[in-house]
């Protein structure tokens, strides 16, 4: 009785499907604020007679880059003259989430235009070795000076892109379309997709501080749309997709993406915890 009930209090949370977030700006914002870190500590290190290499942000070292001019920096030179910034761009303080909607709807900013040579020295293969790689200088910088408002501010986009990342898990162009839900209509085909957003954690870099949720797959919904109103069905249904949302993927793109997103839970993790 206790598992009915949750599947009808689950069954009747809000439906997000059209919520969603482009990830490229929250991770642009998460590497400038590494590079303000990982300045700092540069900055301190030379004053204290501390060996200490900055590696972050190559054509903005030794220089105090606002965004716009760090963004342009990192980007592949044929495509800077198509960027279309705001006003927000001439900040070095910005608010995570605003600036990140503001750059997703004016800026005609595309990730894939990034150049990671520029983003970090001596780059890995693979952009969630290359997000772990610059996590893992902010680990070494704030040993060298906290610069803790500086660190908040780059976790919390990263948790923003996670957020993005798990979203886009499920939705693509506005549609149930990702790879994590393709992969469930797969093994489920004839259950209906829906989806539901869910809380991964709070932004209190702003005030008042804001949820920072993705969308998901709707499992309990799913289960009672396919139970033709028999509650032992829906139980046995609901059962079926939790098992399956514990496996390990094997599709391609879907683990692909998931390995992405897993990535980006290690660095939160590590950097909420200090550990290197």
């Amino acid at each position: 009785m206790e598992l009915i009930l949750l599947i009808f209090l689950l069954a009747a949370s809000i439906n997000v499907a059209h919520c969603s977030w482009v990830t490229g700006p929250f991770e642009a914002i998460f590497f400038y604020y590494t590079y303000q870190i990982d300045a700092a500590a540069a900055a301190r290190a030379a004053e204290d007679g501390i060996a200490y290499t900055a590696t972050i942000g190559a054509d903005c070292m030794n220089q105090d880059c606002t965004l716009e001019e760090f963004i342009r920096s990192i980007m592949n030179e044929d495509f800077v003259a198509s960027l279309t910034p705001t006003e927000l761009g001439e900040s070095t303080s910005p608010d995570v989430y605003a600036t990140a909607e503001n750059i997703d709807e004016y800026w005609n900013y595309n990730s894939r235009n990034l150049r990671a040579n520029k983003i970090i020295t001596n780059p890995p293969r693979g952009f969630a070795k290359l997000v772990t790689a610059v996590a893992n200088k902010i680990q070494r910088a704030r040993a060298v000076v906290p610069s803790a408002d500086l660190v908040d501010k780059a976790l919390v986009a990263l948790k923003w892109a996670q957020a993005a990342r798990l979203s886009e898990l499920v939705i693509q162009n506005g549609e149930i379309a990702g790879d994590k839900a393709l992969a469930f209509q797969e093994r489920f085909p004839w259950a209906t997709l829906d989806c539901k957003q869910r809380e991964l954690d709070i932004d209190d870099t702003v005030s008042p501080s804001l949820k920072i949720v993705y969308s998901d797959l709707d499992y309990a919904k799913m289960a009672v749309y396919t139970s033709g109103n028999d509650f032992a069905t829906a139980a046995e249904n609901l059962r079926g997709f939790l098992g399956w949302a514990e496996t390990s993927p094997t599709d391609g793109g879907y683990q692909m993406h998931q390995n992405l997103v897993t990535a980006y839970q290690r660095s939160v993790a590590r950097l909420q915890s200090g550990c290197s």
